[in-house]
């Protein structure tokens, strides 16, 4: 635009002005999510491109990964993520030969349990010959200890049986003799009687091996969690023409068993039944209360998501934090233990990065217009995942509540930016007019 007596001096003051806060805006916004990386809870896009909705929902979601958080109530794939992490943690951190051997330890759970005892007493000698057996109980005479196996742990009920073989007991926190019938024996002072002491040796022995066998490795605890409880997986069940029978044996001839259906039916079978019920409605929806009920499922899901997959989080932070803390202070100096670099990861710093130089250029005013565009283009894939359109549902309980019809903010913005880059806003103030004064001497001279 050469001929400047068409803009009035205002329009000019008013036109850099709206440049220079829409670059102040990307600027802020891109800094503050950088400087939330290195905190507890690092900004991710990841809550926005899971809730898209309209024609381009599919495409955004994909570049989460697992919109659904599905991964999280899978054993394999949580067991596998683990495994992936302890080697990048073990080799970020430097960690030596002890520490690996806790972090595998805090992972898997102890192989062994032990302690120590100095000899069986006659009573118990038969019960503990049993469990040996059975593989749940070793006693090594010669190292005077008795043990017990990670794999197999100490149930509390065997705890129970043989710590009944001797005559001891516990009453509130002590240790004192106990009759036949398993009462305390009390002194004339009301004191509690003294047991024999190797009674009472192998009495904490068993006490001792009872505690350690509950503190389980995480993976175990994950197992539990994902496959052990019955409200969560389900029962097994198998489906015939007679209808679901839980799996304990049914009588079902070859020819039935070949066409049986077996399905495992609880929280988890539910969550992914509502995603399919959801994603199918999506598609049919079309009068308001098919988008009323696809709300109500949308709010359910967020609920049965929070239920199921909050307690694998909180155990997944559990166990980083209790993995920090075996690290050295020259070893928690290295900081962080970096992200993956998936999808997910490229797109949030391209947010960042995008909004900050973009910001910045369009502030300075250098290759104002180029700024300006690529600005508006940014801000229109920040209005494609949720567009205000007629029939696409705004998920407003996740992402807040938002009174837009066809036009939001983000077209708004993005709007002007690209009547910015019509203009030539960064040679009438900015680093493009400085540019081009240099230039124009030069050709003068």
């Amino acid at each position: 635009m050469k001929d400047l007596k068409r803009v009035s001096y205002a329009a000019i003051v008013f036109l850099v002005l709206l440049r220079i806060s829409i670059g102040w805006q990307f600027l802020y916004e891109g800094l503050w999510k950088l400087d939330t990386q290195d905190t507890a809870r690092p900004w991710s896009a990841a809550g926005y491109l899971k809730n898209a909705q309209g024609p381009f929902r599919d495409h955004f979601r994909g570049m989460v990964g697992d919109p659904d958080d599905l991964n999280w109530l899978d054993y394999q794939h949580m067991s596998a993520e683990w495994t992936d992490w302890q080697r990048r943690f073990a080799s970020h951190y430097g960690l030596d030969e002890t520490q690996q051997r806790q972090l595998t330890e805090l992972l898997e759970g102890k192989r062994v349990h032990e302690t120590g005892l100095a000899a069986i007493p006659d009573a118990a000698a038969d019960l503990v010959d049993r469990l040996t057996r059975m593989g749940v109980l070793e006693f090594d005479a010669e190292a005077k200890r008795l043990r017990v196996y990670g794999d197999k742990p100490l149930k509390p009920s065997e705890a129970a049986e043989l710590q009944s073989k001797v005559p001891v007991v516990k009453v509130d926190g002590e240790y004192g003799l106990a009759d036949e019938e398993g009462n305390p024996v009390r002194n004339d002072d009301g004191s509690l009687a003294a047991p024999d002491e190797a009674d009472l040796e192998f009495y904490k022995a068993v006490e001792s091996l009872e505690q350690q066998s509950a503190r389980l490795g995480y993976l175990q605890r994950l197992a539990a969690l994902l496959r052990g409880n019955p409200d969560r997986v389900g029962a097994v069940a198998v489906l015939t023409d007679r209808g679901y029978r839980p799996e304990m044996r049914p009588q079902l001839t070859e020819e039935q068993a070949a066409e049986a259906i077996t399905t495992r039916y609880g929280e988890i079978q539910i969550y992914r039944n509502l995603l399919d019920e959801y994603e199918a409605g999506l598609k049919s929806a079309r009068v308001e209360y098919q988008h009323e009920h696809l709300s109500r499922i949308a709010r359910r899901i967020a609920s049965l998501r929070s239920e199921l997959v909050g307690p694998v989080r909180a155990l997944d932070a559990e166990l980083k934090q209790e993995a920090r803390e075996l690290l050295s202070p020259e070893q928690f100096a290295r900081g962080p233990l970096p992200v993956e670099r998936d999808q997910l990861w490229r797109v949030n710093q391209a947010t960042i990065w995008g909004l900050i130089i973009l910001g910045g250029l369009l502030m300075l005013g250098f290759i104002s217009r180029l700024a300006a565009l690529g600005g508006a283009v940014m801000l229109i894939m920040f209005y494609l995942p949720v567009p205000p359109w007629p029939g696409v549902i705004y998920p407003e309980e996740v992402l807040g509540p938002e009174h837009s019809y066809i036009i939001n903010k983000n077209l708004i913005e993005a709007i002007a930016l690209l009547a910015i880059a019509m203009l030539p806003t960064g040679s009438w103030f900015g680093v493009d007019g400085l540019f081009r004064w240099i230039f124009a001497r030069r050709a003068a001279t």
